[in-house]
């Protein structure tokens, strides 16, 4: 009786071992991109609808130049979401040549090169992990063929997602967007965006006597939070404050960025559910 039980006990001990394997970068990348070659690390690229679009559009050409391309694990993270053991993957992937035997994107590095940013997640059943949400292409973003910053974030109880940070910097003028990307059903889908930062400061030469262009600076910082109404949510709110000056464009006047929204995930997107401007009141001058 005492061997069954330590026959058991050790019975027990390996399925929990092997629960606690990490899922392989190379077995996750087959299942998200069409035909993936670990060795190379390239896979056969499947145009976007927004990649397919006649004029103008991200990414790069929809063309047979363009059909392979260098696909890069930029996060990885196993995370336990109520009862189910997760693990979320972030990628991104931009096109090659092969025939210049450049297989690692090097020479897609111009100031609009943005890469394809892709994620997978899969959840560990029956002993093995499954595939439960993935898109090769979520979007295109970052610059100069290299991805954004990328983050995996708690957006409620039993909840994570993927949050982007893009930076962009040209002539002078400075930006950052917050980009939030959530598995929804069987895909990944951006859900969530704002613009967190934008300056002229590189443009402004104190010493420049000619120059009276006017500086402007604005920055906005978040968080998630659970509303205290007494209603039970899948995900956290989101509470957005700005503060500082801003410009839509030169035919724009600067006006003040001084507020605070809520936003609330509905029908699959984050959306606004409240907007309050802040009005800084001087307090009066002592005599």
């Amino acid at each position: 009786m005492r061997l069954l039980t330590l026959f058991l006990m050790c019975l027990g001990a390996m399925g929990a071992l092997q629960a606690q394997e990490p899922l392989s970068q190379d077995e996750a990348l087959k299942q998200i991109y069409s035909q993936y070659d670990a060795a190379k690390h390239t896979a056969h690229w499947v145009c976007t609808k927004e990649q397919e679009k006649d004029g103008m559009h991200t990414g790069w050409p929809c063309d047979k130049d363009n059909e392979t391309v260098y696909v890069s694990v930029e996060l990885t993270a196993e995370v336990q979401e109520g009862s189910a053991k997760k693990t979320y993957f972030a990628i991104s992937a931009k096109p090659i040549n092969p025939e210049t035997g450049d297989y690692s994107g090097a020479g897609y590095n111009c100031h609009g090169c943005s890469v394809a940013v892709g994620a997978g997640v899969f959840t560990w059943k029956g002993q093995q992990w499954v595939l439960e949400s993935a898109s090769a292409a979520v979007g295109f973003y970052g610059e100069w063929g290299h991805p954004p910053g990328i983050e995996l974030v708690q957006v409620g109880p039993e909840k994570h997602g993927l949050l982007l940070s893009v930076n962009d910097e040209a002539q002078g003028f400075a930006g950052s967007n917050k980009i939030l990307l959530l598995p929804i059903n069987r895909t990944v889908a951006e859900v969530w965006f704002i613009e967190d930062e934008n300056d002229n400061l590189g443009r402004i030469d104190p010493n420049d006597k000619s120059n009276h262009e006017v500086p402007y600076k604005s920055s906005a910082t978040f968080k998630f939070f659970a509303a205290n109404d007494g209603v039970s949510r899948e995900y956290y709110d989101i509470e957005v404050i700005s503060r500082g000056k801003d410009r839509e464009d030169f035919g724009h006047p600067i006006k003040p960025e001084n507020w605070t929204e809520i936003y609330r995930f509905k029908d699959g997107k984050y959306k606004l559910l409240s907007h309050k401007d802040f009005i800084e009141v001087k307090k009066p001058a002592k005599k």
